[in-house]
């Protein structure tokens, strides 16, 4: 449905060593697709050549890695499958998500996990999140958002989490600004 007229899918599979077996799947299931297959191993030249291929609609289904988090612009691209989303970062299934819905064309995101799988604490929060999150410009709620759950950790140490809880989000974020502010002017 989402390839009619002119619609163009991406369906992230993160795992290159069955890659184009899922391809091969999609090509019998959906005998009038065109898929192609992009994942971080290929040369680049192969990987641009993909890109091109897709961006001038000569492929509508691209079976393909993370590899195309970032930089994409591909207007006619309205729908994202996501296999696995449990294991992904939230700024991450953000990034993800924006891969769709350049163009005047609605677009849909499908975020997958396996039913049978226990989801720890922090995937389910982050996809409630990912789902609460939908209007355009929800990045800085994401980003505070995925502070809450991750922590912010030691900006000049090595700890990971932790600072946060003593001084609570409100201050920790007053804080922030302020050393912002301060880089910014240099008035200390």
């Amino acid at each position: 449905r989402e390839l009619r007229p002119h619609g163009q899918l991406f369906y992230l599979h993160n795992r290159i060593s069955d890659i184009f077996t899922l391809a091969n799947k999609v090509r019998k299931m959906v005998p009038d697709a065109k898929v192609i297959v992009v994942h971080g191993r290929m040369n680049h030249e192969q990987i641009e050549d993909a890109m091109i291929d897709f961006n001038k609609g000569l492929a509508n289904v691209m079976i393909c890695t993370t590899i195309i988090e970032n930089g994409l612009d591909i207007p006619s691209a309205n729908t994202i499958i996501v296999e696995d989303s449990d294991r992904f970062g939230l700024a991450q299934l953000y990034q993800i998500k924006g891969r769709v819905g350049r163009g005047d064309r609605l677009a849909y995101a499908y975020l997958f996990y396996n039913p049978k799988k226990i989801l720890n604490p922090a995937a389910t929060k982050r996809l409630s999140a990912i789902k609460e999150f939908v209007e355009l410009g929800s990045g800085y709620r994401i980003a505070l958002r995925d502070l809450s759950i991750r922590g912010a950790g030691d900006i000049l140490g090595s700890e990971q989490a932790g600072f946060i809880e003593t001084v609570g989000m409100d201050m920790y974020l007053h804080l922030l600004q302020e050393a912002l502010k301060e880089k910014e002017t240099g008035i200390v």
